[in-house]
């Protein structure tokens, strides 16, 4: 049973593999191996070498090639949230080599793909249009509908999450590119965090699917705080939202 297991999920990669190649295919900015279904086995994959360095390593390149690595690797996060309906979410920098030649991200390790529901999907865009709109209110209730925060964090720490929501909002709405080697907020919520953690009784655990997507999102944050990349999200996030609107 566990080898039927591990072929099938082999089986499953490999078709998401391809998918993810199909849907970026004619886009000179990402590279996805190609597989060779020939020398593949039920436990093997085999694909193409592409070449590459590793992701972090682009640290030491120029301002304007990180911020655009990671400008087309935040808009690739909200395709696959929003028009693909199927994200990667495993960000471990791994899984991301840059290839100098061809000017390209180089994309691996398809094996932690998850359908993303319409339902995930209606929340973050709520979340999202909310935070575009510099709304607390709407913000704070979104938060809560999508299950990111539970209703008793919100009637015992209101003030606290209302200034976490406050520094979100002052950053997404203060105009131009946000800096990701800027952090000068951590503290904040750090603060904040930390107080509301104490208090067991407020603990809550948001819904499986939200959690695979916010690591994904979350790990792309820190991969561009890695390379202290400096992007314009709002225009991104904005974009996204207008290309994908029902």
């Amino acid at each position: 049973k566990q080898q039927l297991r591990e072929e099938a999920d082999y089986r499953r990669e490999g078709a998401q593999m391809r998918a993810f190649a199909e849907r970026l295919s004619g886009e000179p900015g990402f590279t996805i191996p190609r597989l060779d279904d020939e020398l593949s086995t039920g436990r093997i994959l085999a694909m193409s070498y592409e070449e590459g360095v590793p992701i972090e390593s682009m640290a030491d390149e120029s301002q304007e090639l990180r911020n655009d690595i990671m400008a087309r690797l935040i808009d690739l996060v909200g395709r696959e949230l929003f028009d693909f309906g199927v994200m990667q979410t495993d960000p471990n920098f791994a899984n991301y080599r840059y290839n100098h030649e061809q000017n390209a991200i180089v994309l691996l390790d398809f094996g932690a793909t998850r359908e993303v529901s319409p339902q995930v999907q209606a929340s973050y865009r709520t979340l999202l249009k909310a935070g575009l709109s510099n709304d607390r209110d709407a913000v704070r209730h979104a938060a809560v509908s999508t299950g990111f925060i539970g209703a008793a964090a919100i009637t015992s720490h209101a003030e606290r999450i209302d200034r976490m929501i406050d520094v979100i909002l002052g950053e997404m709405n203060a105009g131009g590119p946000f800096d990701f080697g800027d952090r000068a907020f951590v503290p904040v919520f750090r603060e904040e965090g930390t107080a509301i953690a104490r208090d067991r009784a407020t603990w809550h655990l948001p819904p499986t699917d939200t959690l695979f997507v916010q690591r994904k999102i979350s790990g792309t944050a820190l991969l561009a705080a890695r390379l202290q990349a400096v992007v314009n999200v709002r225009d991104i996030v904005s974009d996204i939202l207008q290309r994908t609107s029902a």
